[in-house]
């Protein structure tokens, strides 16, 4: 059975990690956008995203705009020149961190054994099919890019 974590401790939970494991790893400042537009990061976007497997219901992915993940794969690799499959491998590597600590603070909360897939890269917005919003996080860079957090759960888990 998948444990749905409390929405409120949940979001703060990402936030938390988003921000420091954004900071740490590539020096980059975000900053939650309380009245946030409807619409996501707009500049060349990209989606980073992975599927929890076990234990926790959802998808988690983090949408931003192509310049905050050349930053960080700059930021992360600690050099400028990047082809861009670099910095798709860079922006799934950064997923797998946030959600290995995720999941990780999970555990150490409610005793929660979970898993997640591969972590995967897709051009443009993405959301799967048969997901539902759950949490949606607005951040502006240091530099004004946009990233958006989503945390989606299952449209069936609503029911």
């Amino acid at each position: 059975m998948d444990y749905i974590f409390p929405r409120e401790e949940l979001s703060a939970l990402l936030d938390e990690i988003t921000r420091a494991i954004t900071r740490r790893e590539a020096g980059i400042c975000l900053s939650l956008m309380e009245n946030a537009p409807e619409k996501g990061p707009e500049d060349n976007p990209g989606t980073v995203y992975i599927t929890f497997e076990r234990g926790m219901d959802g998808f988690l992915s983090v949408c931003a705009d192509e310049a905050l993940f050349v930053r960080l794969a700059q930021g992360m690799i600690g050099t400028d020149d990047l082809p861009p499959e670099v910095v798709e491998e860079v922006a799934k590597e950064y997923l797998n961190v946030l959600g290995g600590l995720v999941l990780s603070r999970l555990f150490q909360a409610v005793g929660l054994p979970a898993r997640f897939s591969v972590p995967g890269f897709h051009r443009g917005a993405y959301v799967p099919e048969g997901f539902g919003e759950h949490i949606v996080l607005d951040y502006t860079g240091d530099q004004g890019e946009r990233l958006r957090l989503l945390h989606h759960i299952s449209l069936e888990a609503r029911v």
